[in-house]
């Protein structure tokens, strides 16, 4: 019979394994807390290179050095009751109020307006049907454009207020912008909403044949753009491509039904002459590096905030499984990539110059490249989040410029038919009466393509992101799908519907 002891599975582990398993996890905190000191010293000692240098260059990258200052209410576009209201609300936690919103109408479903990548022009009287269902009108009458700018009148208290205001020479919205990406905008509603309304009442004048009338729409429209170009931040730039987006495609419906007169085509081509989209482009890009800096500081100072900042990025505002790692995120990491963010805004400001209207989109943005691996993605987390998406803004800006280039010489194409009977064979015979320098595509530095037409209008495009001349198709496919914008068109087209 054996005289070893049988093992006891319930006995307790020898003293000498507690005190090794306590060395060992010892010895790998204490490699994990020099791995975080030693990307910390890395991280920031790279950043404060850059840092340096960028300065040297001229390089804004604090946001506090975008914040527009204060002005007084006498000179100020924004110190109306409408805005003071908004924010006021807003301030307190309480639903924004909007006097101009026609989405506070039933079904919350407003009639189509103008369109030219579709090529379809607003159709007044399906908003006449709108406004009768909306009991902004007791009932339909026989001319839709006068019964659109009868109802319009329900808005003609605050559309007053930026009328007046839009005679102030400056504007600053009382945002607070020391918070950052969690400033409350609330204006942004109430100038969308605006610009709808004008638009609407743009086309019901021309249609009255009251062009003198829809060239003051369109002016107050153009306003809403000039008034925010000292807002920083992208958003800001956004809404600024969206509110001229929505003017010139109203100006465009007007154009191709040849109801605009000779001096307003020669004012509205001279507003648009002041919109610089690539100045605008690198003013809301540098906003967005100084925003973004800011942003990964105060995530330096406090990481526990990074799950907060992450919870914006989960569709619907699931709950962001293990949001306590990020308490324990490597604050050298955020270092390395503020340093990679703003590589990537330099590489993506180089493609623009405004000096010779030019887009550059050869030139190459390595440090935006993509990230593919899993270690590369936690270690450039912050990076990846705050510029996703920056591509899509870039084409958005350089097609804006584009439309405006076309707006201003669809204007002067206009004026040409009306003085000679018929639009030009080429775009040169435009100056120097209807302009005094023609547009070059921002694409490539060469004249817009222009062709007339076997009905006696006119074809004219640009090349579009490609620099393909793809003779001035456009996919229908493409533009009936509401998810592509016109961005997507193979070539970027102006033109008219088919008469």
């Amino acid at each position: 019979m054996s005289s070893t002891s049988p093992i006891n599975p319930s006995a307790k582990p020898p003293r000498r394994f507690l005190v090794r398993a306590v060395f060992i996890v010892a010895c790998l905190a204490t490699l994990i807390v020099a791995l975080f000191i030693e990307e910390k010293i890395r991280g920031r000692a790279a950043w404060r290179a850059y840092e340096t240098e960028a300065r040297a260059r001229g390089v804004k990258l604090d946001f506090a050095d975008y914040i527009p200052p204060a002005i007084p209410d006498a000179e100020n576009f924004a110190s109306i009751p409408i805005f003071d209201d908004a924010f006021r609300a807003s301030h307190a936690n309480q639903p924004m109020p909007n006097p101009l919103s026609l989405l506070a109408q039933p079904d919350n479903k407003l009639p189509k307006f103008d369109s030219p990548m579709r090529g379809e022009r607003i159709d007044l009287a399906a908003w006449q049907e709108f406004f009768v269902k909306a009991k902004l009108l007791p009932a339909a009458g026989d001319n839709p454009a006068a019964d659109v700018l009868k109802a319009l009148d329900t808005f003609a208290a605050p559309l007053a207020q930026l009328r007046e205001a839009g005679t102030r020479p400056h504007c600053r919205f009382p945002v607070q912008w020391e918070k950052g990406f969690a400033a409350m905008l609330p204006h942004i509603q109430i100038l969308h909403s605006a610009a709808k309304l004008y638009a609407l009442r743009l086309s019901a004048h021309l249609a009255l044949g009251d062009s003198t009338a829809a060239c003051e729409d369109f002016r107050d429209g153009l306003r809403l753009v000039t008034a925010t170009t000292a807002e920083p931040a992208l958003i800001a730039g956004l809404v600024r491509i969206s509110l001229a987006g929505v003017m010139e495609n109203a100006a465009w419906g007007g154009l191709a039904g040849h109801q605009w007169a000779e001096p307003e085509l020669r004012k509205i081509e001279a507003d648009l002459a002041g919109l610089d989209w690539l100045r605008d482009y690198l003013f809301a890009m540098g906003s967005e590096r100084g925003g973004s800096n800011t942003m990964t500081d105060m995530l330096i100072k406090n990481p526990r905030q990074l799950a907060d900042l992450m919870q914006l990025t989960v569709p619907g505002n699931a709950p962001l499984p293990y949001a306590w790692t990020y308490s324990l995120y490597p604050s050298g990491w955020l270092y390395q990539s503020k340093l990679r963010s703003n590589q990537f805004f330099d590489e993506m400001s180089a493609r623009i110059d405004p000096a010779q209207r030019r887009y550059f989109g050869e030139r190459p943005v390595h440090a935006g490249a993509e990230i593919k691996s899993v270690p590369k993605r936690i270690y450039y987390l912050l990076f990846a989040t705050m510029t996703r998406g920056m591509g899509n803004v870039e084409k958005r800006y350089v097609q804006t410029a584009t439309v405006t280039d076309q707006t201003r010489l669809a204007c002067a194409l206009e004026r040409f038919r009306l003085a000679r009977g018929a639009f030009p064979q080429a775009l040169s015979e435009l100056t120097p009466d209807f302009l005094p320098t023609l547009p070059v595509e921002i694409m490539n530095g060469e004249p817009y393509r222009y062709r007339r037409t076997d009905d006696g209008s006119f074809l004219l495009y640009s090349v579009g992101l490609d620099l393909r001349d793809d003779g001035g198709v456009i996919d229908a496919t493409r533009a009936a799908d509401w998810k592509k914008s016109a961005t997507d068109q193979p070539d970027w087209v102006w033109r008219y519907p088919a008469k």
